[in-house]
């Protein structure tokens, strides 16, 4: 599709329009499998409906689902498994209960790629951008430390979606 236009473009501004315009075409050529019946961007969110104490070195699990297009995240495991290879934006925030510590890590097949850190009520937020492939395991795991507890309520959260 050839667009005319009587107007100047910043090369910045032809550089996005590029940008989008290659992704849209590689989306719509690639044909890949996003899962059963899905033809659309994988991507989830997630959140801890109640407080609660983690147990140690185990995988925290996000129990209210708020997005799951293509169903790759799985509330009753706590793990994110990308359909395809390519690029991601991962997030998870954590909220540490009143006068007490907390620490977790965002994990891929168990290698750490960030860590969160919370106290007397604050948050611990890690953002990442990861390559992954299809078929690993990404999730959010208490770390060795014991006597660590979480607020719920929807204040922690796990996220994550596919960017190219």
């Amino acid at each position: 599709m050839t667009l005319v236009c009587d107007c100047f473009l910043y090369s910045t501004e032809q550089e996005i329009i590029e940008d989008l315009k290659n992704i849209i075409f590689k989306i719509k050529k690639s044909g890949d499998d996003f899962g059963p019946g899905q033809t659309s961007i994988p991507a989830f969110t997630a959140t801890l409906s109640k407080n609660f104490t983690p147990p140690l070195n185990k995988i925290i699990k996000f129990d209210s689902v708020k997005t799951n297009v293509g169903g790759h995240y799985s509330s009753s495991t706590g793990i994110f498994t990308p359909p395809r290879d390519g690029l991601y934006m991962i997030s998870a925030t954590i909220r540490s209960t009143n006068a007490k510590f907390l620490h977790c890590e965002l994990r891929v097949n168990d290698a750490v790629k960030e860590k969160l850190f919370g106290t007397n009520q604050s948050t611990g937020t890690a953002n990442a951008v990861l390559k992954l492939r299809r078929g690993d395991r990404v999730f959010i795991q208490k770390d060795f430390r014991s006597g660590e507890s979480m607020i719920g309520r929807d204040w922690s959260m796990f996220s994550g979606y596919f960017i190219a």
